[in-house]
């Protein structure tokens, strides 16, 4: 059997995609992947290097290029427009594929996905991991009740099938049209798209980095994984502004994407700085780091780096 994984890429993302993509070979190597990228375009070399990091661990890859021009006037916002390919999965992906897995770029997965991949969904379409509560602002925007659900839309757990029936009587983008005053990306899409069709997964597969802060304000009812779901992440979801391809990162499983990258054709690639700080701002830094670690202060945004 086989495992469909569904990323969505440009030309600039691609490296990113292609790291997270061999944390998933290398932490899961007996098992069979079919890739499948959803793009914009890429280039001939860029697909070549991606390729090879397939080929390298035995996947498949698929380039699915779609266009933007056929995704209307969907707000954008500080994303980009290629995020809206994921409402396009179940068109997208070939009518015998039953089930996907949807991976953002910037994660690493640190796990054997086996239990993710084949989460019971019951009568649900997809399974996703509920949002940060900064999302509870956002249901009244949506016409959301307080208890339904948002979710972070970086893994998903889909069935087509069911989704693909759902298509028949309201297809998604149609659905997207009808609501595009009150939605600023594609989550909000399929938050209200598949509200009460929604599957809860752990924390542990989609540990954002607010979750490793030091004093996180989250659902009470995460309080008893979150330890565990720190110290054991099944992935780890770089989802802040500072990406660990920036020296000035500070999460802790930064270094893991370093590790990673060097079994890619892109290894040897220069990091850049997200923070342009003078010289006497990079010292205090550096000593605030140290003091961190040493325990003195106790900064909320830090945590020492993980390497394993």
């Amino acid at each position: 059997m086989h495992y469909n994984i569904v990323i969505v890429a440009d030309e600039r993302y691609i490296q990113h995609s292609a790291v997270m993509l061999t944390s998933l070979f290398y932490t899961n190597r007996e098992k069979k992947f079919i890739i499948y990228l959803l793009t914009d375009g890429i280039s001939l070399e860029t697909e070549a290097k991606l390729r090879e990091v397939c080929t390298n661990f035995h996947a498949q890859l698929n380039v699915i290029n779609c266009s933007i021009e056929n995704l209307g006037d969907f707000p954008i916002g500080q994303w980009q427009p290629i995020m809206y390919f994921k409402l396009l999965i179940p068109q997208l992906l070939p009518s015998s594929e039953e089930r996907c897995l949807f991976l953002d770029g910037d994660m690493i997965v640190h796990d054997d996905i086996k239990p993710l991949y084949f989460w019971n969904l019951e009568d649900k379409v997809i399974a996703a991991a509920e949002d940060i509560p900064d999302c509870i602002a956002f249901k009244s925007r949506l016409g959301l009740k307080a208890i339904d659900i948002c979710i972070n839309s970086g893994v998903m757990v889909c069935d087509l099938i069911k989704w693909r029936k759902m298509e028949h009587t309201l297809p998604i983008m149609a659905y997207a049209s009808k609501i595009i005053g009150k939605i600023v990306n594609e989550q909000d899409v399929l938050a209200c798209y598949f509200q009460n069709k929604i599957a809860l997964l752990p924390i542990r597969w989609n540990m954002t980095t607010f979750y490793f802060f030091r004093s996180p304000k989250i659902f009470d009812k995460y309080l008893s994984e979150l330890n565990v779901s720190k110290r054991n992440p099944g992935i780890i979801h770089f989802a802040a502004p500072i990406k660990p391809w920036f020296k000035d990162c500070q999460h802790p499983y930064r270094k893991l994407y370093s590790k990673f990258l060097k079994l890619t054709p892109w290894k040897g690639c220069g990091f850049s700085i997200y923070e342009q700080l003078t010289l006497w701002g990079r010292i205090k830094k550096i000593i605030r780091n140290y003091l961190n670690n040493l325990g003195i202060l106790k900064d909320p945004m830090f945590t020492p780096p993980i390497t394993k």
